[in-house]
Parts: structure tokens; sequence; C-alpha cells
């Protein structure tokens, strides 16, 4: 039914979600801390996570971020385990890749549908709603052909919409979602620029994107895609403030501060050896 890891400092909690996930059909590890989980999922990813949110030294969130930054980890759910109910704790866990979120005391029948909605749609997702581009299982796999495949040229793009977090702020999440289907419409456009054959471009949630294409088109690809973005999004975005250059939102503090306007950031690798 699936390996799941277990990541709680608590061994009597640990111990309680092991147990009862293995009656109901599940294969379990177990992770003390944050760092031991990432050693334990380099060296056997699993099928799910179940994390705890306050760990010793590096927590939930942090190795969230790290987990979407590996390439054999992006994929695969996470559900959070917090005693914190705060809307602003939940939404920090999501931004930084939680698929989901259970408060404890937890219900462990509960924690079980949790569990089985994840890793059904994890199996079937395969497009993304909101863009319509390849997402879920279907990003991890061609980024894993173009890792396993390195007599085929090619080069891996990641991209963010950089600043999405003050601009829903400032405005809604609905106008974030559509700041993200522009986004992909535009990357979409620089892909079809120059008729790359054979290239990919997946929708990785939350405002990232991957593309795969050859390694010669990346520079004309974030070339075109800057200047579509940074032309076309502005006026049609930020009617009232894009002359500034910048949206005001609360920080930390709950002070307002001064935030750049959302713009495109790429990152490319290819899977070519260092000479």
């Amino acid at each position: 039914m699936g390996m799941i890891l277990v990541v709680e400092d608590e061994p009597s909690i640990a111990q309680l979600v092991e147990d009862y996930l293995n009656e109901e059909g599940y294969q379990t590890s177990h992770a003390r801390s944050g760092e031991e989980a990432i050693v334990v999922m380099a060296l056997k990813p699993p099928d799910l996570v179940l994390l705890d949110l306050c760990l010793p030294a590096m927590n939930g969130v942090e190795v969230c971020r790290e987990m979407r930054r590996d390439v054999r980890l992006m994929g695969v759910p996470v559900i959070v385990l917090t005693a914190n109910t705060s809307a602003s704790k939940r939404k920090l866990v999501l931004q930084a890749g939680a698929d989901d979120y259970v408060t404890k005391p937890f219900d462990l029948d509960e924690l079980a549908q949790h569990i089985h909605a994840q890793l059904h749609y994890c199996e079937h997702q395969r497009v993304s709603e909101l863009t319509g581009l390849p997402t879920g299982a279907a990003v991890v796999e061609a980024i894993r052909h173009c890792v396993n495949h390195p007599t085929q040229q090619l080069a891996i793009i990641y991209v963010n919409i950089e600043h999405l977090t003050a601009y829903t702020q400032t405005y809604s999440f609905l106008e974030g979602n559509e700041l993200i289907q522009k986004a992909a419409a535009i990357l979409q456009g620089a892909l079809a620029k120059g008729g790359g054959m054979g290239e990919f471009l997946g929708d990785d949630g939350s405002g990232e994107f991957v593309i795969i294409t050859a390694p010669e088109r990346v520079a004309a690809i974030i070339a075109e895609a800057t200047s579509r973005f940074n032309h076309e999004v502005p006026p049609a975005f930020y009617p009232s403030t894009a002359k500034q250059d910048y949206v005001t939102m609360n920080n930390h503090n709950r002070q307002l501060s001064p935030c750049p306007l959302a713009e495109l950031s790429f990152d490319a690798v290819d899977n070519q050896a260092a000479a």
C-alpha cells in the first residue's frame, strides 16, 4: 500500500502512528529529527511523509523546503502534524511545500483518510486544474528521464514567481491564481518561439514551473519569458502601483513595508557531467 515515513521526535506518538498504519497495511519507517529524515529519504524516497512541525534544530518547514529542492523528493506528498492551529502557521507550511496538515491531537481514522486522499491524488493527478500543465508525477517522471539519460543532452530550467506571496496578500488568492495562469501562458509562448521540439513545461505548484529543453535553448527561453512577463504583467496586474515598482504589505512586525513587484526567477542545470 505504500511506504510512509513518520518524522516525529516524540517516541510515544511515533509508535502509536506506526502501529496503526501497520495494521492498516502500510509499511512505515521512523525519523526522530529533520536531519535524520533527510538522510533516510536520500537512501530510499518514501511514498508519503508524516512530518511533525516542531522538531529540534531542523523544523518541519525547513524539511519541506529541502524536499522540494530535491529531484527525487519533490513529488513526495507531505502531511504536516501540528498543534498550532493559527491561519498564519497553516499558510506557512503550505507555502513551504506541504500538501496537507492535521492538527494535534488527531484522530487516527481521520489521519488515515488524509493519507489515503494524498496517495490517491498523487497517483492520479497528472494535470494541473489551474494551468492545464503536467504536474505531480508527470513532472517527476520528466525530471528523472532527464537525469537518467545523460547521453541525450537536456537542460532543466526551474522557474519561480518571486514575491507571489506579497501579491496574494495585497490583493487576493484569486488574483494570485490568475497571475500563476498568466505566467504559465507566458512560459508556453516563450517555448513556442523558436519551435523547440520535444520540450517539456510542467507546473510544480505554488507559482513554480519546470522546463526541460536543449541546453542551447536555455538563454533564449529565459530572455523571452522575462521580456514577456515584464511587459505584460505590470499593466494588467498592478494598474494602480506599477509606476512605483512596489506594493506595500504587512511585514512580520505587522508594519507596512514595500515589496518588489512579482517577477520570474530562473535556475538552470543540465545533465552533462563537468569536464
